[in-house]
């Protein structure tokens, strides 16, 4: 079907009958395999495969950005269950799920699935069958039909790209998993493949009401003929779909219940955490503070570090592509011998305040003030404070150091160093390269996004953008990221600076990192000069990634920043406190 997702990235070309391979256009995210030669299974009737029914909405993010929602429902039948969906997906995915049901039986093994929709104005429709180790299907591409015929095991779970409701059984499925088990998957059309279960851990999300939710999280990878690919299944008590989370396409599926504002994952704990709200602008900020443990405090205090985190993190740990980076941080800075703070942005995660109010500005203002907390703590000494931006939470750190001299130190890890716009464009840009995009494909979507920039702007029109983009870009939170002046803000800092950047970073490419040390070189008469340090084999997550890893393989790297991060940080803010 050319859409996209899940385990694989395949489109169907002609037609393909007992079980031949077929290849076609590369879909948005990856391209990996067509058919494996799996040998059908017998399977047996799985009784206790009970799915909880009733329904379930999720919102669906790319690289963190809300792109759309999917509406799911489960429901008992005489002969089995139905899961069925309904939802759309913006730009760059462009997807309208008008009809997703696939009917299994009692035993969980698949009978039949339909699919209808519209991707980019064009129709699409998919009937499929399921009988003795047999699937039999029909596509319909604005017109065009296809017929597919292929061997598959019976006990397969039925997945469809961008249709996030096949997910639920995947997630019933886990229940039972261990280690090491492989689920067979067919996505539909036309591929096969197994999903192996790496890794099973807890997680616990607390919501606004103070209820926690306990949830599983399934380390699962793709198997495939020439690569794999990794996602995490976040399922509930009831083995319910909770959370899809993609790393290699940035893409994270999440329900709306653990989504909205007043929810917080645990995605980081250390024995010296404290939960503190910091008044704002007729608010409060929710924040972690996190002590060190087991360690004596010097006699001035703990010398303090604020994480500031950028507009893409849903959280206060900094979370980004399935690693809470800030999360990670707090807790080796603290065992380290420092005091750090990190705090939900306004609007978002458990902290007060309006988000559709706020730009850069605002945000800046809100790191301000944190600064101003830990500097009034009676634990912290004073002339060793210290903002941390990771991301674009860089440019909030830069204007809150500019501010507030009561910051003595601020350092920049995988800062952009160009305006909004030219950052949304340079991004858009790498994306359509990753996924080898089609030229035409590739055109057109940057122009699309040309245009989306120059309206935010007032410097063209609306004409021609989607009524659903527009409601997306046109904020006064996407104003202010686009036009935010790097150089301008930067200028203005005094304090001593270090930029560090991963050299495998290709989300905010390590290029700014250099672009960033020219922009110091013109601040105020005083400051000293920045001290820059490219972390090599890191990515955008501080996670190591080899030298010629693909965006895949670093997306199945254990998820723990590099050590080399805190030793770099450390030993530059330890040679500060004898440079005073």
């Amino acid at each position: 079907m050319g859409m996209g997702i899940a385990p694989h990235s395949n489109s169907a070309g002609p037609a393909a009958r007992g079980g031949s391979r077929a290849r076609g256009r590369r879909g948005l995210w990856c391209a990996l395999v067509a058919v494996l030669g799996l040998t059908p299974a017998t399977a047996q009737p799985q009784t206790g495969l009970e799915l909880a029914p009733g329904p379930a909405t999720f919102n669906v993010f790319l690289r963190s950005a809300p792109v759309g929602f999917q509406r799911t429902d489960v429901r008992r039948m005489a002969a089995g269950w139905v899961i069925e969906s309904l939802g759309d997906l913006s730009q760059p995915i462009d997807i309208r799920n008008q009809a997703f049901q696939v009917e299994y039986d009692a035993g969980l093994r698949p009978r039949s699935l339909r699919v209808g929709g519209v991707r980019r104005n064009l129709r699409f429709s998919l009937a499929t069958t399921f009988s003795s180790g047999t699937v039999a299907a029909e596509l319909d591409e604005n017109g065009q039909l296809s017929r597919f015929r292929i061997a598959a095991p019976a006990d397969a779970v039925v997945l469809v790209d961008f249709f996030f409701g096949g997910y639920e059984a995947l997630a019933r499925r886990l229940a039972e998993a261990r280690p090491g088990d492989e689920i067979p998957v067919y996505v539909a059309p036309l591929t096969l493949t197994r999903a192996r279960v790496d890794r099973v851990r807890r997680q616990q999300i607390e919501t606004r009401s103070a209820a926690v939710v306990d949830a599983r999280v399934h380390g699962i990878s793709f198997l495939h003929d020439d690569g794999t690919v990794a996602a995490e299944v976040w399922t509930d008590a009831r083995h319910r779909l909770l959370r899809v989370s993609i790393p290699q396409a940035a893409v994270d599926l999440v329900r709306d219940d653990i989504a909205g504002v007043g929810s917080r994952i645990r995605a980081a704990a250390h024995p010296g955490d404290e939960t503190a709200s910091v008044r704002s602008e007729g608010f409060g900020l929710a924040a972690t503070v996190t002590a060190p443990v087991d360690l004596q405090m010097p006699p001035d205090g703990w010398p303090a570090v604020l994480l500031v985190s950028g507009p893409g993190a849903p959280d206060r740990d900094g979370t980004f592509a399935g690693v809470p980076v800030l999360g990670q941080l707090a807790s080796t800075l603290a065992d380290a011998g420092f005091l750090v703070a990190r705090y939900d942005r306004r609007g978002t995660g458990q902290s007060g305040g309006r988000p559709e109010s706020a730009g850069v500005e605002e945000y800046a203002e809100d790191a301000r003030r944190m600064v101003r907390y830990l500097d009034d703590r009676d634990d912290v000494d004073r002339d060793r404070i210290t903002v941390v931006g990771h991301a674009e939470g860089g440019w909030p750190a830069m204007l809150a150091a500019a501010r507030e001299r009561r910051a003595d130190n601020l350092v920049l890890i995988g800062t952009p160093a160009t305006s909004g716009a030219e950052l949304v464009l340079e991004q858009q840009s790498a994306m359509l390269d990753r996924t080898n995009a089609p030229e035409r494909e590739r055109t057109e979507m940057i122009g699309l996004q040309r245009r989306i920039v120059d309206a935010v702007r007032d410097e063209g029109s609306w004409d021609g953008v989607p009524d659903a983009m527009r409601r997306q870009a046109d904020t006064y939170w996407f104003r202010s990221f686009l036009d935010f002046d790097v150089a301008d803000a930067l200028r203005r800092t005094r304090q001593p600076l270090l930029i560090l950047h991963g050299s495998r970073d290709t989300h905010v490419g390590p290029q700014h990192a250099q672009r960033l040390v020219e922009l110091a070189g013109r601040r105020r008469r005083g400051a000293p000069p920045p001290q820059q340090t490219i972390l090599e084999g890191l990515d955008h997550r501080l996670v190591p990634a080899g030298p010629d890893a693909s965006p895949a393989e670093a997306a199945q790297t254990a998820p723990s920043i590099s050590p080399t991060v805190v030793d770099t940080l450390t030993t530059w803010l330890d040679q500060r406190r004898y440079d005073r």
